[in-house]
């Protein structure tokens, strides 16, 4: 068996750079794809908080995004984890919704939350 000659260094060298130089308009695209995904998150959920003030106010209280609040399986259950988390009491949590919107309580039933602010 034999080792490593200068001459195969070079080449694993040259293959190393070869890769690298590959894999780096990868790298960038990656992050350009990753750049987007959070310039198109902050735009939905500045969308949804123009149409919704009250679930703006509740996802800003809990400190949960408004699209992770929307998009689980159990809304319900989400918030509720989300209140035992949060350091606020329910008392400002429903203030903070009601200067949001006068309509708080119904903009969050009909968008599936039920009545899970007022049984907590």
């Amino acid at each position: 068996m034999e080792g490593i000659t200068m001459d195969n260094g070079s080449l694993i060298r040259e293959k190393l750079n070869e890769y690298l130089m590959t894999i780096a308009p990868l790298e960038r695209a990656e992050e350009d794809i990753a750049f987007s995904r959070r310039i198109l998150r902050a735009k939905t959920e500045d969308e949804i908080h123009h149409i919704a003030p009250a679930l703006a106010a509740l996802a800003e209280a809990l400190n949960v995004s408004t699209i992770e609040m929307l998009l689980a399986p159990d809304r319900v259950s989400f918030v509720k984890r989300a209140l035992e988390k949060s350091s606020l009491s329910m008392e400002e949590i429903t203030a903070r919704l009601i200067e949001a919107s006068s309509t708080a309580n119904e903009d969050l039933k009909l968008l599936g939350f039920g009545d899970s602010l007022q049984n907590e």
